[in-house]
């Protein structure tokens, strides 16, 4: 999971400096221990920049200076200083000087992070170099790449044109005219006329041996994945991604994510017990009808479980009404049948908090593929290529489409999914799994988990 730009690593070391030091000078404004000083410090700076990773900030899209970014950074600093504060009440310092150092160490690292991605943003767009881009084919591959790239301005690359090397390699017609270059035999002057930095190769070619040692290369697959962080999908890279799959088996990976999920599942369930309860609770005094409702749902290998769930509907038979379409029959945020109460339930996403115990049983994972019915399944591995593939791990609570896409409502949006699925399965670790559960967590207190 490389990263295509080196602006994201400034931001990471500058966010670094400036969370340790507005900790250290206000700590020693406030003359707080040398202990207390260094433990501030320690608090802050690591929890500082796991909390901004894990909420998106190091992501080429939070460049942008928009109000909404402002506010998810303001967010993660005031989530930072949750720890810094306990300590200081119940070890430190006077409730007073706890709140006046919390609100002007706040203040000032919003302050001084705002202000450096504002001028991060600023440098991005009206100075950084532009690498050019030259891409080997003019088959679907190369209109994708080139279309990818030419939408995200902020990876500040420009693709060139498309090198065509034979009159029996299909061409496309470019959507935004682009050359194509016809009949060559070397690179190299190609490159050096257009300063190219990156040469993707997104059909086979013996012209690869003309390219500079200089010249970065990438295959087409491996480029899509570091723009999109998505998975490429088409009868080679499935083969490519199953060998993969079934010879990199590793027990101990296995072992690993078993307790991780164990030991998961189990706090989520003890720390959200009581709202779970309530919940419940209240669900069936609405409407005397049991709280807890079972779906069956597809897991790994495309077996079928009973997946547990609060229930935030009136009690009904209900069938989605499109579903010959693969579709639901209406969006939620519009639901009638939602139970009023219930909508930040379900944003919350402590309706789904039941399905520990299917985790605890081993039918899920903490974090995978969406479980999903049985009935949009069938619809599903009909309608899209390679849906199978996301039955090859077990489903999850929580995943890497969830908390890049969300929810979805129709078979091209499944699509799109599906890559973000496929892109898991390749990249899979137990760390990187925290980190999604943690940031699904984070998303789902905010009402943003759709």
């Amino acid at each position: 999971m490389k990263s295509l730009s080196k602006s994201t690593r400034i931001m990471f070391l500058f966010d670094l400096i400036v969370l340790f030091v507005s900790t250290f000078y206000w700590a020693k404004f406030f003359d707080y221990t040398p202990k207390a000083v260094t433990l501030l410090c320690i608090l802050v700076v690591i929890g500082g920049l796991t909390v901004l990773y894990l909420k998106g900030n190091y992501k080429i899209r939070e460049f942008n200076i928009t109000v909404k970014n402002a506010y998810l950074l303001f967010e993660g600093i005031v989530m930072t200083h949750v720890l810094p504060a306990l300590y200081l009440l119940i070890y430190a310092a006077s409730l007073k000087s706890t709140i006046n150092f919390l609100a002007i160490n706040v203040l000032s690292i919003f302050i001084l992070l705002r202000l450096a991605r504002a001028v991060n943003h600023f440098y991005l767009f009206k100075y950084k170099k532009v690498k050019n881009i030259l891409i080997l084919g003019t088959d679907e591959r190369a209109r994708i790449i080139a279309d990818e790239i030419q939408g995200k301005f902020a990876l500040r690359m420009k693709v060139i044109g498309f090198v065509q090397e034979n009159d029996s390699d299909d061409e496309f017609i470019s959507d935004n005219g682009l050359p194509v270059y016809k009949g060559i035999t070397d690179l190299q002057p190609i490159i050096d006329e257009n300063n190219v930095d990156i040469v993707v190769i997104a059909q086979p070619t013996e012209l690869i041996i003309t390219i500079p040692r200089d010249v970065a290369i990438f295959k087409m697959p491996d480029f899509y994945e570091m723009v999109t962080n998505k998975y490429y999908i088409d009868e080679k890279t499935i083969t490519e991604l199953y060998y993969q799959y079934a010879t990199n088996r590793s027990r101990g990976y296995d072992f690993c994510k078993r307790i991780y999920d164990i030991i998961a599942a189990s706090i989520i369930l003890l720390v959200t017990l009581p709202i779970t309860g309530f919940t419940a609770l209240r669900i069936w005094l609405t409407d005397h009808e049991n709280p807890i409702y079972t779906q069956t749902r597809v897991g790994i290998d495309g077996k079928e479980f009973k997946c547990y769930k609060l229930r935030t509907m009136w009690a009904n038979n209900y069938v989605p009404k499109n579903l010959k379409n693969g579709g639901y029959a209406q969006n939620q945020e519009t639901d009638d049948r939602v139970i009023p109460w219930c909508k930040f339930v379900r944003k919350a996403r402590f309706d789904e908090i039941p399905q520990m115990i299917n985790i605890l049983k081993g039918e899920m994972s903490i974090v995978g593929p969406r479980a999903e019915w049985d009935e949009v399944v069938n619809i599903y591995k009909e309608q899209i290529p390679y849906y199978k593939c996301r039955m090859w791990v077990k489903t999850g609570w929580t995943g890497w489409a969830q908390i890049n896409q969300g929810h979805l409502f129709s078979v091209d949006d499944e699509v799109g999914k599906l890559t973000y699925d496929l892109y898991y399965i390749k990249h899979r670790n137990v760390f990187w799994e925290i980190c999604i559960l943690v940031k699904a967590v984070f998303m789902a207190l905010g009402g943003r988990h759709d």
